[in-house]
């Protein structure tokens, strides 16, 4: 369909609603530049009714325009190489919330992302005896310079404090670039994520650390932990060891297993660790309502205290009476 806006960030061709908030679109001045653009197209008829601003898919930038700006939200960054484990754990807790559970006390109060969490569900679910469930299909890896945002709207009950939870899916090749190499054009899209996430789940996979390349899977996840480590300040991180299932994290060959959490504890003190696996799916709710219940209220800045540098009163003026006359 033929794009008829003038606005670049508008998408009421795709379905969603007027960018500038108008219910009827055909009263938009960057509707009407945009029909008068269309030369020799036939126009599709302007109606009046009103859509809703989004369209269930991955949000990117210029949604966050608008979600961002109702409440308090939550970037969770998801960082790990290639499959890893990133897609089955949003899943595995996606499904949790439709199972009715809370996260950090918090329940299921929305999302724009629908259309998008559907989609990863339909590969779990048991449709027909022909086609049986299987793992999420691979991350796509696109010239994207953002990673989709998946969304969930939670509300607690006692308090009824509000967040918008985002959390990235972005393809783990983006990561083993940027581990590589910072500024190459494929590290763009990692590096968003490490600038702009709250809290920040780096994936441990398992069974590459115990199979034939684990000396790769080793240096790999030491270098994105080492990259990482500029960008964290006091925010949070959790290291996930997942597919425990295929290899516990004590069965690791103890040189793996201590360089990767020496190197955590040298680049990033005070990360966190937990154990994920699809054979307990309440194990990705655990995971996750840790990294939340670390970024549900951050933890204030500390006080800043400037000495009194001089005598003068007019120096030492601070905003309240300190006794000067």
């Amino acid at each position: 369909m033929n794009r008829q806006c003038d606005r670049q960030d508008c998408y009421e061709h795709e379905g969603e609603s007027c960018a500038n908030g108008l219910m009827q679109v055909s009263k938009c001045p960057n509707f009407i530049k945009g029909l008068e653009k269309e030369e020799g197209t036939v126009e599709r008829p302007v109606t009046d009714s009103a859509r809703v601003p989004w369209s269930g898919s991955s949000l990117g930038l210029s949604d966050l325009l608008t979600l961002t700006s109702r409440a308090k939200s939550i970037t969770v960054g998801i960082l790990g190489a290639h499959d890893s484990g990133k897609t089955t754990l949003l899943l595995g807790n996606y499904l949790q919330c439709l199972q009715g559970r809370d996260f950090v006390k918090a329940q299921f109060s929305g999302s724009y992302t629908l259309g998008a969490w559907e989609t990863l569900a339909s590969w779990v679910r048991l449709h027909d005896v022909f086609q049986q469930p299987s793992f999420p299909p691979h991350t796509p890896r696109s010239a994207a310079r953002t990673p989709g945002l998946l969304h969930l709207a939670l509300r607690r009950k006692d308090d009824g404090s509000f967040r918008d939870v985002l959390l990235t899916d972005a393809p783990g090749e983006w990561f083993s670039h940027w581990a590589i190499r910072k500024d190459s054009p494929e590290s763009s899209g990692a590096r968003w994520v490490a600038e702009r996430s709250d809290i920040y789940l780096i994936f441990a996979d398992c069974e590459k650390l115990s199979g034939q390349s684990r000396g790769k899977a080793r240096n790999e996840l030491r270098q994105l932990i080492e990259r990482l480590s500029p960008y964290v300040s006091n925010r949070p991180v959790l290291l996930i060891w997942s597919k425990i299932d295929v290899c516990k994290v004590e069965n690791l060959s103890p040189g793996i297993r201590d360089a990767i959490r020496r190197t955590l504890t040298t680049c990033i003190p005070g990360a966190a660790e937990v154990e994920v696996t699809v054979s307990e799916p309440e194990s990705f709710a655990v995971a996750m309502d840790l990294a939340l219940s670390r970024a549900w209220n951050p933890e204030l800045a500390e006080r800043v205290v400037e000495p009194i540098s001089g005598r003068r009163p007019f120096s030492s003026f601070r905003g309240h009476n300190h006794g000067v006359t």
